[in-house]
């Protein structure tokens, strides 16, 4: 039972910041042609946009370690970690984006989800860099700035 359970929260999350992410940049798309700013000052909301997103991401894996930390049977973070709000956000964004830097590790079913967010973060992290690049395609060019 605890495998399911660890199996559809990391499917819940994975389908979660995807959602976010799709709408944070299809709604940056929509905005940015709007504007009243110059063009290459738009790649900085597109950069900001893209922050805020994964911001918002990694903060929903913080919440779902702590929720199953709390919960009996789901494993535990260990290492280095109080437990405190901090702790959970860094642990989040470690694994989120990949660094792992390892003095707070998983232990227990909670190794899916993180696995899990390292996988997710990578391909929302890449899907910003692609996002960035064709928007500066599209609004970076120095040569007009005069």
């Amino acid at each position: 039972m605890t495998t399911l359970i660890i199996v559809a929260v990391a499917v819940l999350l994975i389908s979660a910041t995807v959602l976010i992410h799709y709408e944070v940049l299809r709604k940056t798309g929509h905005l940015l042609p709007r504007l009243p700013i110059r063009p290459r000052q738009r790649v900085l909301v597109v950069i900001s946009a893209c922050f805020g997103a994964h911001f918002i991401e990694i903060a929903l894996y913080a919440c779902m370690f702590a929720v199953l930390q709390a919960s009996d049977g789901f494993g535990r973070i260990e290492g280095a970690f109080s437990g405190s709000v901090l702790d959970f956000f860094y642990f989040a964004t470690t694994s989120y984006t990949t660094l792992g830097i390892g003095e707070i590790y998983p232990a227990g079913p909670i190794r899916i989800i993180a696995a899990t967010a390292s996988l997710n973060g990578f391909l929302l992290i890449t899907w910003s860099a692609s996002f960035t690049y064709l928007m500066m395609q599209r609004y970076w060019h120095p040569e007009l700035d005069g």
